[in-house]
């Protein structure tokens, strides 16, 4: 009997043990964050306040954009609904900082969007905690996290006649075809593909930083 109390209590410490060690919530890429936010920037916290927003929320931050890279640029500021209820959630905001941050609507005002996961410090202008390749956290210079987010709201437009089929060497019976720089340039060849060129940052169009 002592030995059947063993062993189920050893089970059940296990499994306590199993479930904390999983992740509560899920960790969106930056791609997903970048395509699902309707609002992108990077703003300083001015104020927060203790609330109860119909049970979701306890806090509410008052954030000034100090540079829109997507978004509604006209707003001179934000308020974000933040403390969520949600088990796991830690999207706080402190007086002071200066974040990346990448929000959604709700009703008038915001919430951040994958809650703590949605939300970067800023410090000497390094992002702190944001996200590589493979999706783990790592420190990053300012300027390169907007390259990033660049490449995914404003994707490269691929070149005239399809940057998967450019020109090709002559072979014998091709007509000849004469540039402006007396090269001959011929009509791609069917079937051959190669590979696509990294894209490169377009800034977006939407992007102010304030004066």
């Amino acid at each position: 009997m002592k030995n059947s109390i063993l062993i189920i209590g050893t089970l059940l410490a296990a499994s306590v043990g199993l479930s904390q060690s999983r992740p509560c919530l899920r960790v969106m890429p930056i791609n997903e964050l970048a395509k699902n936010a309707t609002f992108i920037g990077r703003v300083k916290v001015t104020k927060v306040e203790n609330i109860n927003y119909r049970g979701a929320y306890s806090q509410i931050a008052t954030v000034v954009p100090s540079e829109v890279i997507d978004g509604d640029f006209t707003l001179k500021k934000l308020r974000i609904l933040s403390k969520s209820n949600v088990q796991c959630a830690e999207d706080n905001y402190v007086v002071g900082q200066e974040m990346l941050v990448f929000l959604i609507p709700a009703d008038s005002l915001f919430t951040t969007l994958n809650f703590q996961y949605g939300q970067f410090l800023i410090a000497n202008n390094v992002v702190r905690g944001w996200r590589d390749k493979a999706n783990k956290p790592v420190d990053k210079l300012y300027a390169d996290a907007l390259k990033e987010i660049d490449c995914v709201i404003n994707p490269t437009q691929p070149p005239p006649g399809g940057e998967n089929n450019p020109p090709r060497p002559a072979v014998n019976g091709d007509p000849p075809v004469t540039g402006t720089n007396g090269a001959q340039m011929l009509p791609a060849r069917p079937g051959v593909v190669l590979p696509s060129p990294t894209p490169t940052p377009v800034p977006s169009p939407k992007r102010k930083t304030s004066d």
